[in-house]
């Protein structure tokens, strides 16, 4: 019956069905494009989709999210997709992860897929996804769609150690609206309205389509040499592919090495806690993490502060507002770069609340994800 299931997808020349029904693949966001990109692998028969998404179904989701359903609302997006690519075909490995894929996703977990297809709509998740395809050197597909245009870059990292990554041509526009939803000290600001993009199933099922295209290539091995990107009006037809250069200033993967070690730790702090054998070899932190803050007002001595050591996203900018004096007088502390001693002798005891620690040396980029 399986194979009777997809006789006709082996009369086709440019894949081969064995190797997708063993393909293993990630989709990051299963919104429009998402659910797109989910019903069409299931279709192919690819043998194994992991979903990822932390938020749930809104109404309005309906017009372009083809396995969702109005009694559906209020669900986890990823649960759901989940439970309707199943039915579609029971012969596919589904699982689902209601989170942050950043959480979520481990390192080693990451560097299994064939494939990883980002389909969220902003571009931290991108930027932080693009992190993680770098240092794994798994392949990554990126959409982006609005009501018109749809647009699908590859990032081909397993074939090519040296492509492009997706920081390397972002524009500084990218990073300046980034910048808007954060105050001076890298803590949220308290409210912020975000700018809603329209779009319509058109839309997105291109974007799916194609994005699934190039994933059948990438599980076939088809080489790609360099990162592309497919820009396309949905209105008139007309299409564009261009290539991407990789950035010798990019901010994403500049400093990474040829070389890619990665490893796990506890993320515990303790007199053992060394990565280094020199004690002042930087240490770099996956998140910025809020060491501490005082207020100026109430607390002149320096030494007076409180010690948070906690994930900076997790403050949002009312924590620069005293309590006490209530004026806009606390001094916040911010950091993503340590030395392990700084660590063992001002936060021992604490765990570093970070997804991942990063160290350079001249031949070398180690990764140590913290458990």
């Amino acid at each position: 019956m399986t194979f009777e299931r997809y006789q006709r997808h082996s009369l086709i020349d440019w894949f081969a069905q064995d190797l997708v029904q063993t393909a293993k693949v990630a989709i990051i966001g299963c919104g429009a494009v998402g659910n797109e990109v989910a019903k069409n692998l299931a279709l192919l028969g690819v043998g194994s989709i992991d979903l990822y998404d932390f938020d749930t179904i809104e109404i309005h989701n309906l017009t372009r999210s083809v396995l969702f359903r109005e009694h559906d609302v209020g669900k986890n997006k990823a649960e759901v997709a989940a439970m309707r690519i199943q039915k579609l075909d029971p012969n596919i490995k589904v699982n689902y992860f209601a989170g942050d894929f950043w959480d979520l996703l481990p390192l080693d977990k990451a560097q299994n897929y064939n494939c990883i297809l980002c389909c969220v709509d902003n571009f931290e998740a991108r930027i932080k996804l693009n992190q993680i395809c770098t240092l794994t050197r798994t392949n990554l597909i990126n959409t982006g769609i609005d009501s018109k245009f749809t647009q699908v870059e590859v990032f081909p990292f397993a074939n090519n150690k040296q492509v492009a990554c997706y920081q390397c041509n972002l524009p500084n526009t990218v990073y300046e609206r980034m910048q808007a939803r954060y105050s001076c000290g890298w803590l949220k600001k308290i409210a912020v309205t975000e700018k809603k993009i329209p779009t319509t199933i058109i839309t997105s099922s291109l974007a799916a389509a194609m994005a699934t295209s190039k994933a059948l290539a990438l599980i076939n091995g088809n080489e790609f040499t360099k990162a592309e990107s497919i820009l396309i009006n949905s209105a008139t037809g007309v299409s564009s592919i261009s290539n991407f250069e990789q950035n010798n200033c990019c901010i994403g993967c500049h400093t990474t090495k040829k070389h890619i070690f990665i490893t796990k730790s506890s993320a515990n702090i303790t007199s053992k806690f060394n990565f280094s054998d020199n004690a002042k070899a930087e240490v770099n932190t996956s998140d910025p993490i809020l060491v501490s803050y005082r207020c100026v007002k109430c607390n002149p001595n320096t030494n007076d502060c409180t010690v948070v050591f906690k994930k900076a996203d997790d403050f949002d900018a009312s924590l620069t507002t005293c309590k006490q004096c209530n004026h806009d007088s606390v001094d916040v502390v911010i950091q993503d770069s340590f030395t392990t001693h700084e660590l063992i002798n001002n936060y021992a005891g604490k765990k570093i609340p970070v997804k991942f620690l990063r160290l350079e040396n001249k031949q070398q980029t180690t990764i140590i994800e913290l458990e």
